[in-house]
């Protein structure tokens, strides 16, 4: 997701952050209403993250490090289940974390 967001990668916090407002991954950002994405430690945005922002993506990174590979499957039947803003991973992400802490 990184490679297709036309931009090079620089390190933040232990992440791979990439920053554009071009490519395939701003497309699919701005086309599901997303300002920044998470795929492990691989943060993409279309902006240049707020504070508040990459709080909430560093949140993500410690969700997938604590759920591996049953993020995305997980976080994917959350939405469906729950849509966006009463998504248990991204109410974790906004709000004081609970889900692991």
């Amino acid at each position: 997701m990184g490679l297709l967001s036309i931009a090079w990668p620089r390190r933040r916090d232990g992440c791979f952050l990439y920053v554009s407002d071009r490519g395939l991954a701003n497309l699919i950002l701005t086309r599901r209403g997303f300002g920044a994405i998470t795929f492990g430690h691989v943060i993409v945005s279309n902006v240049e993250p707020t504070p508040a922002t990459w709080r909430h993506e560093l949140r993500h990174v410690a969700q997938y490090e604590r759920l591996g590979l049953a993020f995305l499957p997980l976080y994917l039947w959350y939405r469906a289940r729950y849509g966006y803003f009463d998504h248990p991973l991204e109410r974790d992400a906004s709000e004081d974390p609970r889900l692991f802490s």
